[in-house]
């Protein structure tokens, strides 16, 4: 009986930081609790579309892994396929419990919190950081423009912020333990890919230098090299689905990639960055980031292999993040570096890796120092949540202006007063806010140019004329896993319809299946087709190949036997 209460009160103790973690959630989402007003920031729209779309889904059972029936002015174009599929499905759920828009930002807005907070404990943890230090830092996180990004401006890197430090765990057992553990490097890695591709290989770097260290302290290192490539192996199973629809998607189609920033250096953090005071903020980061330094200056002979490394990494991201880097002329000379969009994402692991270098200086620390950054770490954590909300209470009073209440650019509005557009994000009928708001995006449509550069493209410009400008004209709906579009006809002609072809996209026009030399496209990929005088209907289906049918039921089945392999792990643990 005694042990049975002394179990109880062990993990009682366990579960209090993440009670310290929900609290702090909470108190973050106190400022759109008491005022009920919403936040559409740049990427709200362009992700509340794919979030609709697998939303609608699960809803309805009309489900369609490649092309948006739902989303996107119901256009058949891909994009979850190609962006975070399994999250987009996971916030379709969240969408489903919300009902509206305003609750089911409240909702995602909590999980990326939860998710933050509990994801850097643990890292922190993992390092043998103290319990408290671990806490206070995991709680200043979350007020960090990392996960911010999210809250703020709907930018989906701040779900890959989130889960950031659990997927940089292998680098603590890589310096510790000198060793590859391939379950968790597999999954960690798997994690952060199937989330967002751009911050998988930031962790990818991340893990170089440490697996370079255990190689080189290791005395067993073709067993090092052998468990290596066992976690590639899994990490390749774990993500087939994002590699058979590339390989199926762009085998057949030249898509046109997403935005490409024509002034890298003026998205590089400087002194006089526009951004600037978004990322620093709060400014406990600046504190702890002046702490490092001096830190690394005094006592480097001091310091452990793991905070000498994860030191080094974290100022290697700051420098990548700053202007210091000549942006403009790598991504002029340098093809790949314009994918990258905005060095401050350097930012965001550099925010990571800070946190874990303190923690884990303040091991070497003796213990009644140990106590005063304890306490220093709570006091700026605290000012941080306060200046977080401050930050909040001003951005949510953009709500209530009756113009420029959110981001504009590229954005049509189909209803003229804004107070019905503001309503539509409180109401039960998901689809209102999204035709009241639209936003012409044109990231991976299917181009017929000579070219995909989409500065010449113009992407935007079309995307809004061939789809959106005719929306009114068409009636679309979803039966039986189809996209339904009809329309009525003055004459036998050609007739552009806002649908975008694939090459595995499937036509039934009028009850007879269109062959593609039936079909010309407009530059961004719409159908152009022949239309009958009267009553048209065009069926629209994707027909993916088995390949790729069979690696989404493979990543299905690895994640699960995965899962099940670590919960046999844990169990044993607990046993023994």
């Amino acid at each position: 009986m005694e042990n049975k209460r002394l179990t109880v009160i062990k993990n009682g103790k366990k579960l209090l930081p993440l009670g310290g973690i929900f609290l702090g959630a909470c108190l973050l989402l106190l400022p759109q609790l008491y005022t009920h007003q919403m936040l559409l920031g740049s990427d709200s729209i362009f992700h509340y579309n794919r979030f609709y779309d697998t939303y609608m889904q699960l809803k309805e059972g009309n489900f369609q892994y490649f092309i948006s029936m739902y989303g996107f002015q119901s256009s058949g174009r891909i994009v979850n396929a190609l962006y975070g599929p399994i999250i987009a499905y996971i916030n379709g759920f969240l969408l489903l419990l919300g009902k509206t828009w305003f609750n089911y930002q409240v909702l995602s807005d909590l999980v990326v919190y939860l998710l933050a907070g509990s994801s850097l404990y643990y890292l922190l943890r993992r390092a043998k950081v103290r319990v408290d230090l671990s806490l206070f830092l995991a709680l200043f996180y979350m007020t960090t423009y990392a996960i911010q990004y999210w809250v703020q401006n709907q930018a989906f890197s701040g779900w890959a912020a989130a889960l950031l430090p659990l997927s940089l765990v292998p680098v603590v057992t890589f310096v510790t333990k000198k060793e590859v553990n391939v379950l968790e490097l597999a999954c960690c890695t798997a994690l952060i890919t199937q989330t967002h591709f751009l911050t998988s290989l930031f962790v990818i770097m991340a893990y170089i230098p440490a697996f370079l260290y255990a190689f080189w302290q290791s005395k067993t290192r073709g067993r090092l090299l052998k468990r290596l490539f066992q976690a590639i192996g899994l990490f390749l199973l774990l993500t087939a689905n994002i590699w058979g629809s590339m390989l199926e998607i762009y085998q057949g189609d030249r898509l046109l990639p997403p935005f490409i920033n024509k002034n890298m250096a003026s998205t590089a953090i400087a002194l006089t960055s526009y951004r600037l005071g978004n990322w620093l903020a709060p400014f406990g980061i600046i504190i702890f980031s002046v702490l490092l330094i001096f830190l690394l200056l005094g006592g480097w002979k001091k310091l452990s292999p793991l905070s000498r490394l994860v030191s080094l990494e974290a100022l290697t991201f700051l420098l990548l993040s700053s202007r210091l880097l000549p942006w403009q002329w790598l991504s002029t000379h340098i093809p790949f570096v314009s994918l990258l969009q905005f060095p401050f994402r350097f930012f965001v692991p550099y925010t990571v890796l800070l946190l874990l270098a303190l923690g884990t200086f303040a091991n070497e620390l003796a213990l009644k120092k140990q106590k005063i950054v304890v306490g220093g770490a709570l006091v700026i954590t605290l000012l941080g949540m306060g200046q977080t909300a401050q930050i909040l209470f001003k951005e949510l009073a953009v709500w209530s202006e009756p113009t420029n209440f959110m981001y504009e650019k590229n954005t049509t509005f189909t209803q003229s007063d804004p107070e019905k557009i503001k309503q539509a994000f409180y109401s039960h009928d998901l689809s209102l806010g999204l035709e009241y708001v639209q936003k012409s995006t044109p990231d991976y449509l299917p181009v017929h140019t000579d070219t995909i550069d989409p500065r010449k493209v113009h992407g935007y410009r079309r995307y809004h004329a061939q789809v959106i400008a005719k929306e009114a004209l068409f009636n679309k709906a979803v039966k039986n896993n189809k996209l339904i579009i009809t329309w009525q006809a003055d004459a036998n002609e050609q007739r552009q319809v806002p649908v975008f072809i694939y090459r595995n996209t499937k036509l039934v026009l009028n009850g007879r299946p269109l062959a593609k030399e039936q079909l010309t496209y407009t530059w961004i990929g719409a159908a152009m087709l022949k239309q009958q005088k009267g009553f048209n209907k065009l069926e629209v289906t994707y027909a993916e190949n088995k390949l790729t049918l069979t690696t989404l039921w493979l990543t299905g089945l690895s994640w699960g036997i995965c899962g099940l392999i670590g919960l046999k792990r844990k169990i044993r643990r607990r046993n023994f």
